[in-house]
């Protein structure tokens, strides 16, 4: 968890800017506008987009609350790297224009603490997960519980290839970097189809001891469904942004097995059974990834497993695999990993408060996979 160098009390909570979440509803309500507007952005910039390569893109990806989002502030500093920041979430297609538009706006540039409620500031030209309003957008059924929802080499969406790669393009064009980064939870069952568009692509795949993150993880669906009965405005933001793993617009990802997540869903209606559900749902996802492993070599060799424990207790050594994994210069990380270590640390502002019978439900579901992790 990062220590915030700037006094917490004196800074915001993050509220929508009436001209920005105006904008994206717009944007959101007139498709056809958006994709009128990416074509011209691309016209104006084909000559660069031609120039351009896209080498070795670094995926992250996570059950969401693992510790993703200090990995992705860390890496966004690297000065190869380019990657969407919170300015893109007004219109994310046409990242060369929103840029200069945010230049020419004083909206959002003072800090704020974000809507998650966990003591991390942001900017609008703080690094954010906002790709998968393009994934939504290509793929009609990526959020159907009631199918499976893993994208495989056998996926095939020609039109989302052609359009993804040429707006990486635009957005490294646009920050003069050379590597794109993401983080996308729901890029957990996309992995094979990445690597199927992306040959050389460098997987990050995040973990956190079951306990810790089942406590994590169920704290902030309840921060989301409290601030939904305050502000109206939040539903429709995670529905368009596709942060939905939260609040009442909360999907799970099938990883090609309904039944259980009909059973996961049966399970957290009655409080009593909720974290049972929620163990279920971590050993769905690292079962998943587990196998996936095993049966891909090459997938297992461009992915880097992260203990978050280990992040926080050894930030120096942890850190100099991640940038030997993805093939960044350490050299230009250097300042950056000085920076953090000192700042990186278990998070100490809420501990899991299971029952005796909760903990025990808790290891018995997930001992097998978790094992594997060296936890339990």
């Amino acid at each position: 968890m990062k220590k915030s160098g700037l006094n917490n009390n004196k800074i915001k909570e993050f509220n929508f800017p009436t001209g920005m979440y105006s904008l994206i509803r717009y944007f959101y309500k007139h498709p056809k506008l958006t994709i009128k507007l990416n074509k011209w952005e691309s016209k104006r910039l084909r000559k660069k987009i031609a120039k351009n390569t896209i080498d070795r893109p670094i995926f992250m990806t996570a059950l969401a609350r693992a510790g993703t989002t200090i990995i992705l502030e860390m890496l966004s500093k690297h000065l190869d790297v380019g990657n969407h920041r919170y300015l893109h979430m007004v219109n994310p297609f046409i990242p060369h224009w929103i840029q200069k538009i945010a230049n020419a706006t004083p909206i959002f540039k003072k800090p704020v603490k974000r809507l998650h409620k966990d003591g991390i500031v942001v900017t609008r030209k703080s690094p954010e997960a906002v790709e998968e309003i393009f994934w939504q957008f290509y793929f009609e059924d990526i959020y159907n519980e009631e199918i499976s929802n893993i994208l495989n080499s056998n996926t095939e969406n020609p039109e989302f290839e052609e359009f993804y790669k040429e707006h990486i393009k635009k957005l490294l064009i646009n920050q003069n970097a050379t590597r794109y980064l993401v983080k996308n939870n729901y890029n957990i069952s996309r992995m094979e189809y990445l690597q199927k568009i992306f040959p050389d692509a460098k997987f990050l795949l995040v973990i956190r001891n079951p306990i810790n993150h089942i406590a994590s993880y169920m704290k902030q669906h309840r921060i989301f469904n409290e601030m939904e009965k305050e502000n109206k405005k939040l539903l429709l933001w995670t529905k368009i942004i596709g942060h939905r793993e939260f609040g009442s617009a909360r999907v799970c990802i099938n990883l090609d097995n309904t039944k259980i997540i009909e059973r996961i869903r049966e399970l957290w209606k009655d409080e009593k059974t909720q974290v049972k559900g929620y163990a279920i749902y971590w050993k769905s996802i690292y079962e998943y990834v587990t196998i996936l492993s095993q049966r891909n070599k090459k997938l297992a060799d461009a992915t880097l497993i992260i203990r978050y424990e280990d992040l926080c207790d050894n930030p120096e050594k942890i850190l100099d695999q991640l940038i030997s994994h993805v093939e960044l210069s350490s050299e230009k990380f250097n300042p950056i990993k000085k920076e953090y270590s000192t700042k990186l640390s278990r998070p100490n502002y809420y501990q899991p408060s299971f029952s005796d019978e909760e903990l025990i439900d808790i290891e018995e579901i997930t001992k097998e996979i978790a094992k594997k992790y060296d936890y339990f």
